[in-house]
């Protein structure tokens, strides 16, 4: 059924189809796992979230460069000319666009691995861009229509998608939970061009034929639109864990003093407690979803935990309890925490 002619299509569209075959086969192994228990329920991989959602795009996600800009070499250590915007964070030992250069990162924002010594680390490095409408997804899949997505909703749903220009940047699967809102067993982050663009899908016919496949695989969706203030890549790994932050602030000057006391007091606590420091890798602010959005708090932010136990010791601190819990509860009128971590393609 997903057999490939190769031989009429271009170098970079064959890249795009293994890249989905890849995934095809991880939804397929699936099979074997009992999809039951909670336990499992986390362990679901990326496609079977990417077709879930009207926002998923697989065909543009690998491959996206930059207009004007060209991508480099994909493979970690080689030597080449590197022009591609996606090099510019500073892992790269080069001046931008000299030739020869050896490249330490994953320029085209596929997934490298590096190894430590307990094994292989997978990485993943991600180019969020200014100007562009970022999608949170929380959803709740239920993991006894996956083959309905598979076999029905996907293979007409992901031409619809591919042609409204969104892109999907990363999958993650959820280890934690700390919040009623954001019910979810999968988190995915979607790129558009604009507000408008996820519209024209939901409004597209051929679209709307199909789009009670995807519905009816889930239990709960909720949907945040974000954007970023300046371009920034963020290096996604396999040993770490990310939490996904939600906060609405009190309201008033009160709530934000108390917001910049806390950030002043919880900085050297961060540090001493005895874990890793956890570290923000990511803050989005809100943006206009014209209506599209399901929740639409003041902050939303990506932190980095070495593991959850260190989340758990940071909260546990005598010190952190006593002097820093106290400013961010009256400076945060409501806190959402969803721990997860990232998947990779096998």
């Amino acid at each position: 059924m997903y057999s490939l002619s190769i031989q009429s299509i271009k170098k970079s569209e064959l890249k795009k189809q293994q890249y989905l075959l890849k995934w095809i086969q991880i939804i397929k192994t699936q099979k074997s796992i009992n999809l039951k228990t909670k336990k499992n329920m986390k362990t679901l991989k990326l496609l079977s979230m990417c077709i879930a959602f009207s926002s998923f795009s697989m065909m543009q996600s690998c491959s996206a460069q930059s207009e004007g800009n060209e991508m480099a070499e994909n493979t970690m250590g080689k030597t080449h000319k590197c022009n591609a915007k996606c090099c510019e964070n500073k892992k790269c030992d080069f001046v931008h666009g000299e030739a020869g250069h050896t490249c330490n990162s994953d320029c085209s924002g596929e997934s490298t691995s590096s190894k430590t010594n307990d094994g292989v680390v997978k990485s993943q490095t991600i180019t969020f861009t200014k100007g562009k409408l970022y999608e949170l997804a929380f959803a709740d899949i239920k993991p006894e229509k996956m083959e309905q997505l598979n076999n029905e909703y996907f293979p007409k749903a992901m031409p619809l998608m591919a042609k409204y220009g969104a892109k999907m940047l990363g999958g993650f699967g959820v280890v934690k939970n700390e919040s009623e809102m954001l019910a979810s067993n999968m988190v995915a982050i979607f790129e558009w061009p604009n507000a408008q663009a996820r519209l024209n899908l939901l409004a597209d016919k051929e679209f709307q034929k199909i789009v009670h496949l995807r519905d009816e695989a889930l239990n709960t969706v909720q949907l945040g639109y974000f954007e970023v203030k300046e371009d920034k890549n963020v290096t996604f790994r396999s040993d770490k864990v990310y939490e996904m932050g939600a906060a609405n602030l009190a309201p008033g000057e009160e709530g934000k003093k108390a917001l910049d006391e806390y950030f002043k007091v919880s900085e050297p606590i961060k540090r001493s407690y005895g874990g890793t420091y956890p570290e923000f890798v990511l803050n989005f602010s809100p943006v206009d979803s014209k209506g599209q959005a399901t929740y639409t708090p003041h902050m939303q932010f990506i932190v980095e935990w070495d593991s959850l136990k260190d989340n758990e010791k940071l909260f546990a601190n005598e010190e952190f309890k006593t002097k820093a819990i106290p400013l961010l509860n009256k400076a945060v009128e409501k806190f959402d925490a969803v721990f997860t971590k990232f998947s990779f393609s096998e």
